[in-house]
Order: structure tokens, then sequence, then C-alpha cells
């Protein structure tokens, strides 16, 4: 008899526990934007069928932003690149958006303490 009911409310319930977490449907989306070569703001409101006010306000509700959102997408993709051997860092910064090898670099220090060569030294070397 509550079978209707109950799942309904489990649904209602999957899709407010989807609706709360922003940042990480965000952080996914923009992994794939970065792949081509797209992942601004625009772009991810695109891709998650938001209004850009929408988003703004669903991330201030996390306590967090676009550039916060962006700059942790990137910090977990150039661990990943650089796991690859294959690819240079110059390779890994222009697929993670920057503009320069010396823009990355920067980054990479801001986050992980090191270059990311040393980076791929101290935790990559066989």
């Amino acid at each position: 008899m509550y079978g209707p009911f109950i799942e309904q409310a489990e649904k209602y319930l999957r899709s407010l526990y989807e609706q709360d977490n922003i940042a990480e449907q965000l952080i996914r989306r923009l992994a794939e934007l970065m792949a081509t070569g797209e992942a601004n703001a625009d772009a991810a409101c695109r891709a998650l069928r938001l209004s850009r006010r929408t988003l703004q306000r669903r991330l201030r509700a996390e306590k967090t932003s676009f550039q916060k959102v962006l700059n942790e997408a990137r910090a977990l993709l150039a661990v990943n690149y650089l796991s690859d051997a294959r690819l240079k860092s110059f390779e890994v910064a222009m697929l993670l958006g920057y503009s320069s090898i010396s823009a990355f670099t920067t980054a990479f220090k801001s986050w992980y303490d090191m270059p990311p060569a040393e980076y791929r030294q101290k935790f990559l070397a066989p």
C-alpha cells in the first residue's frame, strides 16, 4: 500500500542529495570540460543545466566559489596527469587550461608546496 509513496520519497531524497553537492558535480563537469579546453563558468553552467546566478548561489551556500572549485579540480587532475610519465609538464599545463608552464608551476606550488618536477621525483619515481 505504501510502496509507491516510499519510492517517491526515496527519489525525492536522492534528488535533494544530488542538488546539495553542487561542488562535486561541478568538479566532475570541469574535468570533462578541461579535456575540451572549455573549463569556464559559462560552459560549466551549460553542462550542469543551471543559470550562472543559480550556480553562484548554490556554490555560495556550500561556502565556495567557481574559482575555488576550478582550482580544486585542477589540483586533483594535475597529480593524476603527472603520474603518467608520458605527459610532459607543459602538456599537463595545457590540459588543465594554463597558458604557460610558469602559470601552472606557480599554481602547483601553491597547492603542493613544490614544483611539478619535484613532485614527480618524490612521489612518482620507481
